[in-house]
């Protein structure tokens, strides 16, 4: 499913800002989304919307709504990210704090 020369790269505020890259780098940063530390309790991550921008790339709306499993706060976040297809596998998941800073960058106004 994914590109051995796979990246993924988050916006620096978030629990898992990257870049992460390759098979390893996939591994680290799936153990480090589901550390216990930064883990919500629930199945919260919702897809909102997948809009395709070309024929290599797509723009995917998220939402998670999650208590925090350690210190209890309540989240509500919606996110963006591009992710861009090569040979039909992922090559790069771009993540970005805000739906709008993700349709910018894949140059889609709201």
């Amino acid at each position: 499913m994914c590109d051995p020369e796979i990246e993924i790269r988050n916006w620096d505020e978030s629990p898992a800002p990257g870049p992460f890259r390759g098979h390893e780098g996939l591994r680290r940063w799936w153990r480090t989304v589901t550390d216990p530390d930064i883990a919500v309790d629930s199945q919260p991550l919702q897809l909102e919307d997948a809009i395709e921008i070309d024929d290599d790339r797509v723009l995917v709306l998220h939402r998670l709504t999650a208590t925090a499993r350690h210190s209890g706060i309540e989240l509500d976040q919606r996110w963006g990210s591009v992710i861009t297809v090569r040979d039909g596998k992922i090559l790069s998941a771009h993540g970005y704090r805000t739906q709008a800073e993700a349709r910018r960058a894949a140059g889609l106004t709201d």
